[in-house]
């Protein structure tokens, strides 16, 4: 795909908008229905249809089509901020028993879920100056998941 295409027609349908050049910034946290079936159809699969923000919204989906086609992805994860972006990664990596090898003061909501959140589900953290690579190396365990780095 032409990185002109993606940046500016990607994901955009202007008759949807009124033909506006630049698509609208959707800040709505609600969508409406036409009927009580069809709130209820789309509570069934939230993520099929726009219902609540939190899910999906329309410009949000225009900004994980481009994000994804300059990556040359399927798909692309948006989320509100880095503290979100770090918690879904670091969770949809570790279980109970593993470790995290992580840099000493790492940023804020890192190091909150490190030290408070995940050893309430068995996951340690060791923290190492990270200006020796050997420092790393050295706080490896059989059990180590990620080495987190900033």
């Amino acid at each position: 795909m032409d990185i002109s295409y993606i940046l500016n027609e990607l994901g955009e349908d202007r008759a949807q908008y009124f033909n506006a050049v630049a698509p609208p910034i959707i800040q709505t946290s609600n969508f409406a229905f036409s009927s009580f079936a069809d709130l209820r159809a789309a509570f069934a699969d939230e993520m099929s249809t726009y219902v609540y923000t939190r899910g999906i919204n329309p410009t949000v989906d225009i900004l994980r089509q481009k994000l994804a086609a300059l990556d040359g992805a399927e798909d692309a994860l948006v989320l509100n901020s880095g503290a979100s972006a770090i918690f879904c990664a670091v969770l949809a990596l570790v279980k109970s028993g593993d470790h995290i090898v992580s840099v000493q003061k790492p940023y804020t909501w890192a190091w909150k879920m490190f030290d408070n959140i995940l050893p309430r589900f068995g996951v340690a953290t060791t923290y190492v100056d990270g200006t020796l690579l050997e420092n790393f190396e050295n706080a490896l365990r059989p059990e180590t998941r990620i080495i987190y780095l900033e």
